[in-house]
């Protein structure tokens, strides 16, 4: 089968995005590469039956190019615009979008024009401790996550992420300090666990010590182990390679290996929510049913990871709102459709009245929820 293959330029700024998609006969499926300023940020690959007819395939190839195509020129108006309108929480949700999609260069220019408004927004010193990471620039991430931290000192996550940027500049004191906080807040943490254990590994490289090594290095193996106690993911070839160069003594490699896990599995959520972050940005009147209960199960996990975030008890009590707004939105149409059919159904136009009263004050109180000021 011929191969097919599209590609579009568009610049932002200083940026150049460059959409690339073509189609692989061999594994049967098509495939949309973007690369800003010639580095891959995203690559989406949609799967099609092997005995397909070439035009279909071109017609997926199109299909697939101009909706990524289109999917980026939004994402750049809503950045213009965002920036344009200062307002600090459009610019923090937008660069949520940009991080997940691994726009870091946008996604940090939108924390720190919202970081920059004098809110004192804690979610996006936080989110800028994370690009900066992202974009190898370590110092900066130290300064967004002390200041994050210093914000809100109950959040495991926040302590988590500047911990990682401690580690980044060879501050491995400070580092297990903060990956200690993170787990007394959330002992069920298994990022922090991981994390410690680098930081412990580190500290062996650079102070050692033959006679404290046997009950470090058993310390360490147990701090990974409730690491993928709790998140079974870790697990793996890798994983293994890894204890066993502990075990042997082989610290470089072992941190090079347990490195590289943790970046998998970052790299491998970062992907899990892009989509969900651009349907939630993109769409007009974003409260679809699949967005709601993909934001619901976020907050969750999100929730899971720091018990102690009262922001994320009150978005997701805001998502179970929309949710029940739609729900009786639903009822009120079937129960139209009902006095409509049959006009005589009585109890059916009462629980049309009743119905639509409810939904009015769930309405009134999301409005009152969401207003600004």
């Amino acid at each position: 089968m011929e191969t097919y293959r599209l590609s579009s330029k568009l610049r932002e700024n200083e940026s150049e995005y460059l959409i690339q998609t073509a189609n692989d006969a061999n594994l049967g499926s098509v495939s949309t590469t973007i690369y800003i300023n010639g580095v891959v940020a995203e690559r989406v690959t949609r799967p099609h039956p092997q005995q397909i007819d070439p035009e279909e395939v071109l017609t997926l190839v199109k299909s697939s190019h101009g909706e990524k195509k289109k999917e980026i020129e939004s994402l750049l108006t809503a950045y213009r615009q965002a920036i344009q309108s200062a307002e600090p929480d459009t610019m923090y949700h937008l660069g949520t979008a940009f991080y997940f999609k691994g726009f870091y260069a946008e996604a940090r220019e939108l924390f720190y024009q919202t970081a920059s408004t004098g809110t004192e927004h804690h979610q996006a010193y936080n989110f800028l401790t994370i690009t900066e990471l992202a974009l190898n620039n370590p110092d900066e991430a130290v300064h967004s996550g002390k200041r994050a931290v210093s914000m809100r000192p109950r959040f495991a996550d926040y302590r988590n992420n500047y911990g990682e940027a401690l580690l980044a500049v060879d501050d491995f004191r400070g580092a297990i300090e903060q990956f200690s906080e993170a787990i007394a807040i959330n002992m069920y943490y298994g990022d922090a666990y991981f994390n410690l254990a680098l930081a412990y590994i580190v500290q062996a490289i650079r102070e050692p010590n033959r006679d404290k090594w046997p009950a470090r290095s058993n310390q360490i193996t147990d701090y990974l182990k409730k690491a993928a106690l709790i998140y079974e993911d870790y697990r793996g070839p890798r994983y293994d390679s890894a204890i066993e160069a502990l075990h042997r003594g082989e610290l470089r490699e072992a941190l090079t290996t347990l490195k590289t896990i943790r970046e998998t599995k970052r790299e491998a959520t970062r992907k899990e929510f892009a989509a969900f972050h651009t349907r939630f940005l993109l769409v007009p009147g974003w409260m679809t049913e699949r967005a709601i209960a993909d934001r619901i199960a976020f907050l969750k996990a999100e929730i899971n990871k720091n018990p102690t975030y009262v922001d994320l008890y009150a978005e997701l009590s805001q998502c179970y709102l929309e949710q029940a707004k739609m729900a009786w939105q639903k009822a009120i149409e079937n129960y139209r459709k009902t006095t409509e059919i049959n006009p005589s159904l009585r109890r059916a136009q009462a629980a049309l009245s009743e119905t639509e009263t409810v939904y009015e004050h769930i309405c009134a109180t999301l409005g009152r929820i969401t207003e600004k000021g």
